[in-house]
């Protein structure tokens, strides 16, 4: 009883990490570079399926809704707006008062040691998640007037192949994927710098980020605080691989899990966390611009105007619906931005992705709660639509 309890997903990733963090240093290069790549092709086989995984899940979730499925895509694309939007404002509040008072500073991040895998077998994903996000929304659309049942009937045979690549594919490997970043992490001293130098910033970011989705879910629990701690128990396996992969696709099986628990439709958590994953993610809106705002501070930018600021949040929402939940996803495609509207110089982007890859755990594991926390949200909000629909009605 006692090693299948410690086999479970969170207690078996602290173990990996707590070993590799001890003992890391004694492990010979080359095999650590022949974990780095297995990981790196693990990453490369999830984001292949995720497109299929994402459509699965949509259409299902979308045909059986069976009605008001224009409404129903439609406040989910504008909660996404509207949650991010105001992810990126409470950076901005939040951070202001600290950052302009100089209590934080921050260093150049140079890497003496990079792991590089042993070999690079790249597998390329043809599909782009956006794309089966929309293809899986229009034939769901579609197929909610027509009421076809053959399209129904291929809808659950999809889903019912989604749900055997999650559980029996992607999930018993997860643990070697999350091993090899954790071999990075150990080989090239992330953990010692971020301890060191960058602990009171990644601090100022574990604290607005989770503090935030921790006051969602006392709201949603009706300021009930044992429930809020049940529903964090919940998502915490999924927090704990997004943390250690810095990848929220790979955290995307557990985090369902985890919601489908929270929720009373669990047909919502498939639904609204498939079809948001690489679109919805508050960690990266507080990660992105807090290092944004340091690297202006130190650089002898000033801190951005609130005008200036309400350009980047507008184009930034807009850049989260061309985001990967991969590691630096989010950095590369926010780069353009800091260079347009902050007049970032060259050595000023190649910071901002470089300590982004330090942050990226804390980020990718508060994207991951953040999904939990959507998922809540939505079913709470669409209940409430639902409501007023029918009183409408009567």
């Amino acid at each position: 009883m006692f090693l299948k309890k410690f086999l479970n997903m969170p207690c078996l990733v602290i173990a990996l990490f707590v070993l590799v963090f001890c003992f890391g240093k004694f492990i010979p290069l080359p095999i650590k570079e022949q974990f780095y790549a297995i990981s790196l092709l693990i990453k490369d086989l999830i984001i292949f399926v995720l497109p299929i995984l994402i459509f699965s899940f949509v259409l299902n979730g979308i045909l059986n809704l069976k009605s008001g499925s224009v409404k129903v895509v439609f406040l989910l694309v504008s909660l996404v707006c509207l949650s991010n939007f105001v992810g990126f404002w409470l950076s901005y509040i939040f951070a202001a008062p600290i950052l302009k008072s100089g209590a934080i500073t921050i260093s150049k991040l140079s890497t003496q040691k990079v792991l590089v895998q042993a070999w690079n077998f790249k597998i390329i994903s043809f599909i782009k998640n956006d794309i089966a996000m929309l293809s899986g929304v229009l034939v769901g659309i579609i197929g909610g007037f027509l009421k076809n049942r053959q399209l129904e009937m291929f809808s659950e045979k999809i889903y019912n192949i989604a749900n055997f690549i999650l559980k029996k594919g992607i999930c018993p490997i997860l643990p070697l994927f999350v091993l090899g970043f954790i071999i990075k992490m150990q080989h090239e001293e992330t953990l010692y710098i971020i301890v060191k130098e960058y602990s009171r910033l990644l601090a100022c970011l574990a604290i607005f980020a989770y503090g935030y989705m921790f006051f969602l879910v006392f709201l949603l629990s009706d300021f009930n605080f044992a429930k809020m701690f049940e529903k964090f128990k919940n998502l915490l396996p999924g927090i704990l691989i997004g943390l250690l992969s810095m990848s929220s696709a790979a955290a995307i099986p557990h985090t369902i899990a985890g919601s489908e628990k929270n929720l009373k439709n669990k047909e919502v958590a498939k639904f609204a966390i498939s079809a948001t994953a690489n679109m919805h993610l508050l960690g990266d809106c507080f990660a992105l611009p807090l290092i944004g705002f340091m690297l202006m501070i130190s650089f002898g930018y000033g801190f951005p105007t609130p005008a200036q600021f309400l350009t980047f949040s507008l184009y930034g929402v807009v850049a989260k619906f061309a985001a990967a939940g991969i590691p630096g996803g989010s950095a590369i495609i926010f780069a353009p931005l800091f260079e347009k509207i902050f007049g970032f110089s060259a050595p000023m982007v190649a910071a901002v992705t470089a300590i982004y890859v330090v942050f990226d755990p804390i980020a990718t594991s508060a994207n991951v709660f953040g999904h939990g926390v959507f998922a809540m949200l939505y079913e709470k909000i669409s209940n409430i639509k639902l409501k007023n629909n029918a009183t409408d009605n009567v």
